[in-house]
């Protein structure tokens, strides 16, 4: 049975009229969180909005963003050492829409400038944010990814901002889980530079 499925969805991905808006939409099936990557400060900060990002590695710690080809983020990232990517929490959907093209007219973003990096800045009140060098580039398609060694983070107690199926969620962060987070927010230091 397994053999038949894999020949059924090898028949599918071959066909000349593959469905892209339905590939889109089955990718929509999982569920993620939402992100801002940014890079630059002051008058060259630039953002966008991503759902494409994950951690690469622990040892050493690194994480992954996917930027379309056509976004203006993809050249900058080309061309730059280093980014930032707040993990929106689930009360700054506004912000998603608003780095996602969608302009707010009644929100004011806030950033906060890494201590040790000009040319990174952080979402204020986002639920984890890091910023990053970027140490390698991978073309993937119509992407690119972008992986990041981690130079700082810092997390707080926000539940998180979902998307799913197009459409933006939340989950309650239970209280096991906020004890956690306000373990791990004593033991670390506020969002400052590490030496590496």
């Amino acid at each position: 049975m397994h053999a038949n499925v894999l020949q059924a969805e090898t028949q599918c991905v071959s066909q000349a009229s593959f469905d892209e808006r339905r590939f889109r939409h089955a990718l929509g099936r999982f569920a993620t969180g939402v992100v801002v990557i940014s890079t630059g400060s002051g008058d060259d900060l630039h953002a966008m909005t991503a759902n494409a990002f994950m951690s690469g590695s622990l040892k050493p710690p690194l994480i992954v963003v996917s930027v379309g080809h056509r976004a203006r983020m993809h050249e900058r990232l080309m061309d730059r050492a280093l980014f930032g990517v707040s993990v929106l929490s689930e009360a700054q959907e506004p912000h998603s829409r608003h780095f996602a093209g969608e302009p707010q007219s009644r929100l004011a973003p806030r950033f906060a400038p890494v201590e040790g990096l000009a040319d990174v800045v952080l979402l204020e009140h986002a639920a984890a944010r890091f910023a990053a060098r970027v140490v390698d580039r991978h073309p993937c398609g119509d992407h690119t990814l972008f992986v990041g060694e981690v130079l700082v983070f810092s997390l707080d107690e926000h539940a998180p901002l979902i998307f799913f199926g197009g459409r933006y969620g939340s989950v309650a962060a239970s209280d096991s889980i906020q004890r956690s987070t306000a373990a791990c927010a004593q033991e670390s230091p506020p969002i400052a530079a590490s030496a590496s």
